[in-house]
């Protein structure tokens, strides 16, 4: 079963609704479909983009195929950025920065320099940071 991410159209006429759903290629464009990922609303300003990131990864990691409008609304909302980064493997799939946009540089941290979350308060050169710690072990 050929699975693709689209638009399904609900509203009236002349005011647009549209479902994103993961439906079974051969399925009418309002027919049945699989699981919904969420919802796209064209005439608020700005446009209303909501999206289950989670769901369409899932769908996306298991060979689902967005439409051109799907993507370019995966693509808005940073869902397909994170699945081609994941593809190419930049990030990880179980990376707890990946959501919030954090890089990582490996290594311990000094907990005077960690802010209450845990993430570095000060920028890091990554180059100078992985240099040092190569200098260190030796």
């Amino acid at each position: 079963m050929a699975v693709k991410i689209r638009l399904q159209r609900h509203g009236r006429k002349k005011r647009p609704f549209y479902r994103i759903v993961a439906a079974d290629c051969r399925s009418a464009r309002n027919g049945a479909f699989i699981e919904r990922l969420g919802h796209y609303n064209p005439l608020t300003d700005p446009a209303e983009i909501v999206i289950h990131s989670d769901k369409a990864l899932k769908w996306l990691r298991n060979g689902a195929q967005p439409t051109d409008t799907a993507k370019n609304l995966l693509s808005k909302v940073g869902v397909w950025k994170r699945f081609h980064d994941e593809k190419l493997g930049l990030a990880s799939i179980d990376d707890p920065f990946v959501a919030v946009g954090v890089d990582v540089v490996e290594g311990s941290a000094d907990q005077s320099s960690l802010d209450g979350e845990g993430i570095s308060a000060e920028p890091v050169d990554t180059d100078q940071s992985l240099d040092s710690q190569g200098n260190e072990e030796e």
